[in-house]
């Protein structure tokens, strides 16, 4: 096993068991296989986020059930199970500041980012444009070791997360929504 992943088998660790950029980035390209949940969604959310871009761009190429909806309500699944992961493993420092993201939505914008910039880099013909979106890329890698930095510091707090406004059932009508809580 990974010794930079071992930490992660002790629940104590608090936001040390949090997953360094090298390592997010890693899990999102499917490089580290360590069997941690964190891991295992951020992987999805790779896989997840690849193929809204294909399914966008080629929406007749793909299954009748991969659609951008079907994909966009999957990512939000995974988000939804690192929400609740990052509750009761992220220190909450009640005398932080409050990051405007969960960690949930924080990880599906790195790996979204991540699969924009790897999906330029492959079918782009501008070289500005595939630059620039591999220097985005390493912006938000960036932003993501500030945020763990400032978490593991307890000088933010993440919100806990909300899933907005869905359908109550499967198949309802736009009008319908979910009960507030």
């Amino acid at each position: 096993m990974n010794a930079g992943v071992a930490a992660f088998e002790d629940p104590a660790t608090d936001s040390e068991s949090l997953l360094s950029p090298e390592q997010l980035l890693a899990a999102i390209a499917g490089r580290l296989a360590e069997p941690f949940p964190l891991i295992t969604w951020a992987r999805e959310l790779g896989d997840l986020h690849a193929a809204l871009i294909s399914a966008v761009l080629n929406p007749l190429r793909n299954a009748p059930e991969v659609t951008e909806a079907a994909l966009c309500a999957e990512i939000a699944k995974v988000i939804d199970k690192i929400n609740s992961w990052a509750a009761s493993s992220v220190r909450h420092s009640r005398c932080a500041r409050r990051h405007t993201h969960t960690f949930g939505e924080v990880i599906s914008h790195v790996a979204k980012t991540y699969a924009e910039a790897w999906w330029t880099v492959l079918h782009s013909d501008c070289e500005d444009l595939r630059h620039s979106a591999w220097v985005h890329l390493g912006e938000v890698r960036d932003g993501y070791a500030h945020l763990i930095s400032d978490i593991r510091a307890g000088r933010v707090q993440l919100p806990l997360g909300w899933r907005g406004i869905r359908p109550t059932q499967p198949g309802a009508g736009d009008h319908e929504t979910s009960p507030s809580p």
